[in-house]
């Protein structure tokens, strides 16, 4: 269906998929041949923004691409000297991105964002965060795969950074530096971060003064090479309307102008994601994760005021990219609950959500136990008590529950476990079952014929179908994914379409992939087990470092967000009882249930579900 945009604003956001005629269909050429082809777009562009400084070109580009942005990549889907426009729903963080091309050498180039103004008043600029897409090398595969090609490297855009500096890149060697700053009169020094698994680099993320700017800092532009900068707005809760701004530019202390910047907050905010077959289910967002305070207490020599930081700023980066459930650890020693009760407090306060807890209490049976002669081949009630899960279970339940205040823990149980480990698991979960819990475990359609009574939450492997996720619903149970694929692919549009709409139409009741932060820094250690970094954040001693992925998947939650609101106007709009608002109700839900969602265009997708809603809403309205 051909999309109805929702206003002038958002026709120029689709009009940036145009491609630039003045360049051939390869996107990639060499640094003389690229100068020559910018100078003639210039020279032919209409746009009042082309023409802004002899020193450079800018292109505005989509942030959410296919496109793999290196210094040669040509931004085909661009709009050379366009403004920067943002829609947005209130509450909403939405990205955008410019593309510069110097026509010579800069040695310092800094942007500033002015406020943005409007009818209904004032935006700040720290509501606009802009950060540098950094370039730099990973396994051969990147971009396409989370399988390891450990002994090819490649470029490939993936840090959001404040200061670009903070990885060096070195390009004869095809290796990776992370500058660490220690206080002086030692100073900062670049460790080498591209070492095989063989080489052991001493390095402890934990301790090492490792953390990017707080804001953005002056960057470089080599002639001839593209470089990529990442804008993220955060709309406010009580704005409305078109905002209008500027990027100022300037290189080497000279202003060259200023970019347009021009932002529409719309007139609603978005509600958590529910699922597509029922709106009263939440469509939980979880990850797996390495944010465990014992963890950090181990490894940072006991800084417990450390430890909590880290942790406070991880969580509140987690829930601003929509992760609102993350998994809590499950796995203490006798003694040990205090620290689920301090984790607990600091998940709290970064406002994630507490009706429902993924972890916290283990239903994991010892593997010794599972596969003994006394459990493999006796039926359940003649099999021993499994008084290890006891163990486990009792260390942290009493504070778990205290904690969270309710019963509704879904409780993990053996991870990827072949049919005679879920048999064997059968009789502890009615323990599980008996204290009021849940069970949680990453499976296939096998365990529905071998343990699925009392499996309350499959985490699938890989895709599923609908009819898949209806046999799990029959039962009351739900199912979410991972490894369709595993996080690691750098793609932001790929990675948007995999945690969000596809999902959502595969009548998913959530996301959990895993993880958010496997493999610190180096993507060449994993070349062991043929896994790339499964990384989504990178980590900083006090707060951590974004990626394009973790973008990508922000934005593909608020499509479902987007697609809930939508559904739950258009059913309020047939309640109604009156007939034309039935019909705009019906068209609304007609229009989403026909989307492919391997196929279609998210953002013109996007587009079109504002629109309706516009509508919708009008009808309460009127």
């Amino acid at each position: 269906m051909k999309c109805r945009i929702a206003s002038a604003l958002g026709a120029a956001f689709l009009a940036a998929s145009v491609p630039l005629a003045a360049f051939a269909k390869s996107t990639e050429s060499s640094p003389s041949t690229l100068v020559n082809k910018v100078r003639q777009a210039v020279a032919a562009s209409t746009e009042p923004g082309a023409k802004m400084s002899p020193l450079f070109a800018y292109y505005v580009v989509p942030p959410m691409s296919n496109l793999k942005r290196t210094a040669t990549t040509v931004p085909e889907d661009g709009i050379l000297g366009g403004p920067i426009r943002i829609i947005a729903a209130q509450g909403e963080f939405e990205p955008a991105s410019v593309v510069f091309f110097p026509f010579a050498d800069v040695g310092k180039m800094e942007l500033k964002v002015s406020n943005l103004k409007g009818k209904n008043g004032t935006i700040p600029a720290s509501a606009v965060d802009a950060r540098v897409v950094k370039v730099w090398y990973q396994t051969g595969t990147a971009w396409h795969s989370y399988f390891a090609d450990a002994y090819g490297r490649t470029l490939v855009p993936e840090l959001l950074l404040h200061d670009e500096n903070l990885v060096r890149v070195d390009q004869k060697t095809q290796d990776n530096y992370l500058r660490v700053d220690y206080p002086k009169p030692r100073g900062s020094e670049y460790v080498w971060i591209s070492n095989p698994y063989q080489i052991q680099i001493p390095f402890n993320h934990f301790t090492e003064p490792v953390d990017d700017a707080p804001a953005l800092r002056p960057f470089s532009l080599t002639q001839g090479e593209f470089k990529q900068v990442w804008l993220t707005f955060e709309a406010p809760k009580e704005a409305e309307g078109i905002y209008s701004g500027t990027l100022a530019v300037t290189v080497d202390g000279k202003p060259q102008g200023a970019i347009p910047l021009e932002v529409r907050v719309l007139p609603f905010a978005l509600p958590d994601p529910k699922t597509n077959y029922d709106l009263n289910r939440e469509f939980y967002t979880s990850i797996y994760n390495d944010l465990k305070l014992p963890i950090y207490l181990k490894n940072n020599g006991g800084d417990r005021e450390g430890a909590l930081k880290r942790l406070a700023n991880e969580y509140e980066n987690v829930r601003k990219h929509n992760i609102l459930y993350p998994i809590l650890l499950d796995q203490y020693l006798p003694g040990e609950a205090q620290l689920f009760t301090d984790q607990f407090e600091v998940y709290k306060k970064a406002g994630l959500r507490t009706d429902a807890i993924f972890g916290a209490v283990p239903a994991i049976p010892n593997y010794g136990w599972m596969t003994s002669p006394e459990v493999q081949g006796k039926p359940v009630a003649d099999q021993p008590p499994a008084y290890d899960l006891f163990r486990k279970m009792d260390a942290v339940y009493d504070a778990a529950i205290k904690a969270v205040g309710h019963h509704n823990i879904y409780s993990f149980g053996w991870d990827e476990p072949g049919m005679r480990l879920l048999v064997a698991e059968r009789g502890p979960w009615k323990t599980v079952h008996d204290k009021g819990l849940s069970t949680y475990t990453t499976g296939k359609n096998p365990h529905l014929l071998y343990g699925g009574y009392n499996e309350d939450f499959v985490n699938y492997g890989g895709a599923f179908s609908k009819d898949d996720a209806e046999a799990w619903h029959a039962m009351g149970a739900r199912i979410t994914s991972y490894a369709n694929p595993h996080t690691g692919p750098e793609n932001p549009d790929f990675a948007r379409r995999a945690h969000g709409f596809e999902l959502y139409r595969s009548n998913a009741d959530g996301t959990n992939n895993y993880m958010l932060d496997g493999s610190p820094w180096n993507d060449f250690a994993g070349v062991e087990y043929n896994f790339r970094s499964f990384n989504l954040i990178y980590p900083g001693k006090e707060r951590p470092m974004d990626t394009l992925q973790w973008e990508g998947i922000r934005e593909g939650i608020d499509d479902v967000r987007y697609a809930t609101l939508l559904k739950q106007l258009a059913h309020q709009a047939i309640e109604t009882g009156k007939t034309e608002n039935i019909y705009a109700g019906k068209k609304a839900l007609l229009w989403l249930a026909t989307q492919d969602p391997k196929t279609v265009d998210l953002n013109a997708l996007r587009m079109e579900m504002i629109g309706h809603i516009l509508k919708l809403k009008q009808i309460h309205q009127d």
